[in-house]
């Protein structure tokens, strides 16, 4: 019993590392219940965030002067 609640909150972790990738929490949650966390974790290093975080990120350039 403990040893499934410790995977669950593992698979819950690797869920939240996944939260900004394209596949989003759920996604990366189900993916590491059905795929062992340790293996999506390894993917998530690997993997780029998701379209709209690096829009997000992209620093705003000011207008040019004149």
């Amino acid at each position: 019993m403990v040893e499934a609640i410790a995977f669950i909150a593992f698979c819950a972790l690797v869920g939240l590392c996944g939260s900004q990738r394209r596949m989003g929490f759920i996604g990366t949650f189900l993916l590491s219940l059905v795929v062992t966390p340790v293996v999506v974790l390894v993917v998530l290093l690997f993997t780029g965030p998701s379209r709209r975080v690096e829009w997000l990120r992209r620093p705003s350039v000011p207008p040019p002067s004149s």
